[in-house]
């Protein structure tokens, strides 16, 4: 979150008690990262746009039972992920194809759905686990993942050189990737959604290198 949130020790008291202010400034540390954990899976920004909105007045009605900012955060991207996940299944009832919405098909293996289950974790997993990386890193990164900016923008954006801008893109994608393996693979084992076996660990990597390999 923002440093001037956190500068403020009362701010979850604040928000517990209904401040506008302390909710908007939630509103301003997460709303670009929810939409676009919504926009990636439901290909539709107007829809991504409703249903992160959806998510901060859930937020809201409940403000008064949050403890931490970590329970705000694991509410709103996981309120954002199943709303995402709620909508594609309503598109496939009324109008999808089976073709388009392939990975939601009853019929479909359990390779399929395990894949699911990895993607859905993955993305519950990336966007917090972005915010630990190192200050160029991180300011490069989101540049480059929420933004679309190309090597050169970024460059001219944060006056350094495209072979910087390079280097810590790169550096950047090797953290994330040892740390979203990790931390995919052991919470799915964990819980019992897939065995500890090797060609799931490859599934999971694979799967990874996909997402942040492609930005």
């Amino acid at each position: 979150m923002k440093k001037k949130f956190l500068e403020k020790d009362d701010w979850l008291t604040a928000f517990n008690q209904g401040n506008n202010n302390a909710f908007r400034l939630i509103f301003e540390s997460y709303n670009r990262l929810l939409f676009t954990c919504a926009v990636q899976l439901v290909k539709d920004k107007e829809q991504a746009e409703d249903i992160v909105s959806e998510a901060f007045t859930k937020l809201w009605q409940r403000h008064e039972v949050f403890q931490t900012e970590e329970h705000i955060k694991a509410f709103l991207f996981v309120t954002t992920r199943n709303a995402s996940l709620n909508y594609l299944r309503h598109i496939q009832r009324k109008t999808a194809s089976q073709h388009e919405l392939s990975y939601l098909n009853k019929d479909k293996d359990d390779k399929d759905v395990i894949t699911d289950m990895i993607e859905g974790e993955l993305l519950r997993r990336i966007y917090p686990l972005i915010e630990t990386l190192p200050n160029k890193c991180r300011t490069i990164f989101k540049l480059i993942y929420f933004e679309d900016a190309s090597t050169d923008e970024v460059a001219e954006k944060l006056h350094i050189t495209p072979r910087n801008v390079l280097n810590q893109k790169a550096r950047a994608i090797q953290l994330l990737k040892k740390k979203l393996l990790v931390a995919v693979f052991v919470s799915l084992c964990l819980n019992g959604s897939i065995p500890f076996k090797a060609k799931y660990w490859k599934l999971v990597e694979d799967i990874v290198n996909n997402h942040i390999y492609n930005k």
